[in-house]
């Protein structure tokens, strides 16, 4: 029997074990031609720059972005991706992403997501659809709905799937589940986690300036921006800059940040979902977010492991301070609360230490042994490894959906502005039924997208 090098990639990726591979597929750095992955990127700006930047040793085929000139820009202005494209001069360029499947699919091994939140959805299931292989930025979908059908979808395509919440391939979230399991802590009660970074983004008047609708710029696909989204007139400050702070299209500070600052927990903990959420914050204006945010949500028993609480902050506002004199990063972190002592994370678990800082000393020759695998190169090249070898990734579908669910099970609460109890098996809030429509996307997906 003759197998193409597609069936390859493939069964590779179906059968969940390490496989023998050519020569060529086992080459590190910069790799012949025939033995680079082909890849569709869906997003060029933004997010996408990364993307491109970590993937530059594979073979990008395709290019989409609904506006070309600004994706091409951005990528030209940025120090990590200077002169990237012209790498791939002979890639395919679309503006609109059903068309390049309908005439790409064949020649298409692996699909990245970067665009805004309410697309990730109705993208990610065609390309799971046509068994291609998928990274999608967090917070993996939009609600929770999407989310759980998702990952349905993933596990029946049998492809390598990977959620873009880099921290999970960092050394720090190693250290926190080492440490924890290893009993550095004693048992954790509680953590608090947080962000500030550039919280006046996700709260502002969403449609009021709905009468002074600007012209698009002629290079972007307006209509396609807003893909499955009902359609509102064009304004630059809404879909160039501050999407993720109106409800049709972004999922606030918390779907910006959560699948980063709560990934610790979530991996060191085995948290699983919670049972409850509870939300305060400043005025929730129509189709935003609140400025400001603290929430409660709590975890149950997990065998021997007693009960949690992790509290989230945002929007300017921090925890207590672990410890006298801790300086907070604005852009995030977490602390566990443990029965011998405290552990603080960076932001997207970059690094672990023990607090205080004379804990950590004492500590530094009797900690827990490294024995966690590590990842090398960040989360893109341990998708393409995971692809080559048939393996997992850190942040695959199995382990981000219920992450992102928790993130946006906290949307659902800041919207509702109520406590909400989760019925995680029945997918629903048990007693708010009137909160379960924050479950869904909140609109009718418009046709034509395939969702």
């Amino acid at each position: 029997m003759k197998f193409s090098r597609r069936t390859f990639l493939h069964t590779g990726a179906l059968s969940g074990s390490l496989l023998i591979l050519p020569r060529g597929l086992r080459a590190q750095g910069a790799r012949p031609a025939n033995s680079r992955l082909q890849i569709a990127m869906i997003g060029v700006g933004g997010r996408g720059k990364a993307a491109l930047a970590a993937l530059q040793d594979e073979q990008i085929v395709a290019f989409c972005d609904v506006d070309h000139a600004r994706g091409r820009t951005e990528v030209a202005a940025d120090k990590k991706a200077p002169g990237l494209l012209s790498r791939f001069r002979d890639a395919t360029w679309f503006h609109d992403w059903r068309v390049m499947f309908e005439r790409m699919a064949d020649k298409v091994d692996a699909v990245v997501v970067t665009v805004p939140d309410h697309m990730h959805y109705a993208i990610g299931m065609e390309a799971l659809r046509r068994k291609k292989h998928l990274y999608v930025e967090k917070p993996l979908c939009r609600c929770v709905t999407e989310v759980r059908a998702l990952h349905a979808a993933a596990k029946a395509a049998g492809v390598v799937t990977q959620m873009g919440n880099q921290g999970r391939a960092a050394e720090g979230i190693r250290l926190a589940r080492e440490w924890v399991q290893g009993g550095v802590l004693g048992h954790v009660r509680t953590v608090h986690a947080w962000t500030a970074h550039n919280h006046a983004i996700y709260s502002h008047e969403p449609y009021a300036n709905d009468a002074e609708a600007e012209t698009p710029p002629a290079t972007l696909q307006y209509d396609l921006w807003l893909g499955v989204a009902p359609v509102r007139p064009y304004l630059r400050r809404r879909s160039h800059q501050l999407w993720r702070g109106h409800t049709d299209y972004g999922c606030g500070a918390l779907g910006d940040w959560a699948c980063h600052q709560f990934d610790a927990a979530n991996y060191a903990l085995e948290l699983g979902a919670p049972v409850s959420i509870e939300a305060a914050g400043t005025e929730l204006k129509k189709g935003t977010f609140p400025t400001s945010n603290v929430l409660t949500f709590r975890f149950p028993a997990r065998g021997a492991r007693p009960p949690v609480e992790l509290k989230w902050f945002d929007g300017g506002l921090f925890p207590p301070e672990p410890v006298p004199g801790f300086k907070f990063d604005r852009a995030g972190g977490s602390i566990f609360y443990g029965e011998k002592g405290i552990m603080w994370l960076q932001s997207h678990s970059a690094g672990a230490r023990l607090l205080p800082e004379s804990w950590m000393q004492e500590m530094r020759g009797v900690l827990p042994a490294k024995s966690l695998p590590r990842v090398a190169g960040g989360p893109h090249k341990e998708w393409t490894d995971a692809i080559r070898r048939g393996a997992r990734c850190g942040s695959d579908f199995d382990y981000a959906a219920p992450l992102a669910e928790t993130a946006l099970l906290g949307v659902a609460a800041v919207r509702a502005r109520a406590r909400l109890d989760w019925d995680a098996k029945a997918m629903r809030f048990s007693n708010n039924p009137s909160a379960n429509a924050l479950l869904g996307p909140g609109y009718d997906y418009r046709s034509g997208w395939g969702v």
